[in-house]
Parts: structure tokens; sequence; C-alpha cells
């Protein structure tokens, strides 16, 4: 309709006077501005719903887990997300824990740690804020183990968390590393060290700055082995006490072991974590009826 409209004005346009064909030119100039304008808005909002579209997508694409540290899906929601998570809620066990030094228990028996550790190579892949460091065997040497209470436990991740879940007479620091071991009748023990910034850590190889790239959802093999016992402060006050893992469905039956010695990161390894992992740390849980013992 619009294309033969201009061809019926041009015809008259055609066989009018000059002072008139004048003054069409001129609405016929106008006319044209302002198909211009109105196809270049409607080009516009159609971009504008495509990129909307595609960063919707985007966004969808990227949520990986069914649970997040924030919002309808936070910590205080996991509970009521699905049945395998409603521990969360009824718990009487949950990790972390705000750890008051001055009432836990010397039990120097009961905190003892034996180390047989090796210089291990890690793959990380990262899921939304959650970040999984999984060891890999290596062929010809032993896997990385603790014993405790003269049971072993074999070192298989290290989980990131920016700031620390747990804390140390109401004080977070800046990350807290926690390495994870399965027995062979599978129970959980997990060594908890604190980070603060300070000098440049070179007993975590390469893992920062794969985590700063990483991409959601990718596996990433490390290439430089982390000198697990690095991560360890052999003079260091160690808090053990009994809670759960601290991501869903946040199983009860952990054997946890503080340590109370920060290690420390260069301010460009901390922002290296804190990039894909800032406000990845569940709250403080009720300590409950629970001792806390120390060595």
């Amino acid at each position: 309709m619009v294309k033969k409209s201009m061809a019926v004005s041009l015809v008259a346009v055609a066989t009018s006077s000059l002072l008139v064909l004048g003054a069409c030119g001129n609405t016929d100039t106008a006319s044209s501005d302002k198909k211009k304008e109105d196809t270049k808005t409607t080009e516009t909002t159609k971009d504008t719903t495509k990129d909307t579209t595609k960063d919707t997508a985007k966004t969808d694409e990227k949520a990986l887990l069914d649970w997040s540290y924030s919002g309808s899906t936070g910590p205080t929601h996991w509970g009521s997300i699905k049945p395998e998570y409603k521990i969360s809620d009824t718990g009487k066990k949950q990790s972390p824990i705000n750890i008051e030094t001055k009432d836990a228990k010397e039990d120097k028996a009961k905190v003892s740690i034996g180390y047989k550790y090796q210089p291990t190579m890690f793959k990380v892949t990262r899921k939304d804020k959650m970040v999984q460091v999984v060891a890999q065997p290596a062929k010809g040497r032993a896997d990385s183990k603790i014993t405790v209470a003269k049971k072993d436990y074999t070192l298989k991740e290290i989980n990131i968390h920016t700031p620390s879940e747990h804390q140390l007479d109401g004080k977070n620091y800046a990350a807290e590393l926690q390495l994870k071991h399965v027995s062979a009748d599978n129970k959980v023990a997990i060594i908890s060290v604190f980070v603060k910034e300070g000098e440049k850590n070179q007993a975590i190889g390469d893992l920062t700055s794969v985590v700063a790239s990483s991409e959601n959802g990718k596996t990433v093999a490390m290439k430089q082995a982390i000198s697990t016992l690095g991560l360890i402060t052999a003079d260091s006050k160690i808090y053990e006490y009994d809670g759960s893992l601290t991501t869903p469905a946040t199983t009860e039956g952990v054997s946890w072991f503080v340590y109370e010695k920060p290690i420390t990161m260069s301010k460009q390894q901390l922002s290296d974590l804190t990039k894909q992992l800032d406000g990845n740390n569940r709250p403080e849980q009720k300590l409950n009826d629970r001792q806390i013992s120390s060595n």
C-alpha cells in the first residue's frame, strides 16, 4: 500500500505547477525522512529484542546448578529446593561454624593428623561459583593421604571459598581452602586452611590463574603441580569438630580440621580467585551441642 501511494503521488507531482511541485517535494522529503526514522526505530527495537533474548539465553546457560549463593536459590532456601537438600534446614551438625577458640577442649589424640602428601596434579572444574579442584593419580607415585585415628584418608579434591566460610572468634579471612579426603569406607575428613593477603604462594602452582580464566562447565588440567604439604602450616593449632559438607546436599558426618594459622597469597592471586568466586561462602551455622576440640 505504501509503495502504491508513493507512485500515485509522484504522478500527481509531475503534472502540477512548479510551486506545487516544490511544496510536494518538501512533503515527500519529510515523509521519506519519517519513513527512514520509523524503519530505523523498528530495526533498533528488533536488535534490542534480539540482544535481550541472547543475554537471557546466555544467563540461562550459565545456571548449571539448581542452587546458588543468593536470591531464591540461596543458602536460606537450599533445604526446600528438593528433598535431598532438606538436611540443610533440619540438620543439627551443619557447617561452617564460628569457632570460639576459648571454648575448645584440648584433645591432642583426637586432633592428631599424620601426613603422607606428595606434589599432586589437579584438574579444575567450575560450575557457577563452585570450583572443584580434583586430584589426578600419578603413575608410579602414591596418592596424597592423611592418617587420623589410625585410619587413612585419600586427598580427592580442593574446594575454594572467598571469603572464608569458617570463622575464628567471629573473624573471616580472605579465602579458605578445603582439602577433602575420603577413606576406604567412604568417611570424609576435610582439612581447612585460611588464606590472607601477603607473600605470593608458590605451593599452589598455577591454580589461581587457572581459576581466573575458567569457563563455566569446563574442565581444565593445571600445568603445574600443587605442593600439597606446602599448604599446611606445621606449627599451627588445629580445631576439630563434627560437621557437614558446605554445599548441597550438605551431608553430615564430616570430620573437620580447621587450621588456626593462615597461609598467604599475593593480592593478584586472591584477585584471580575472587574474579570467579566472590561471595561463594555459606553463612555460619549453629553449633548446637557440638564440642570443638584442639591440639
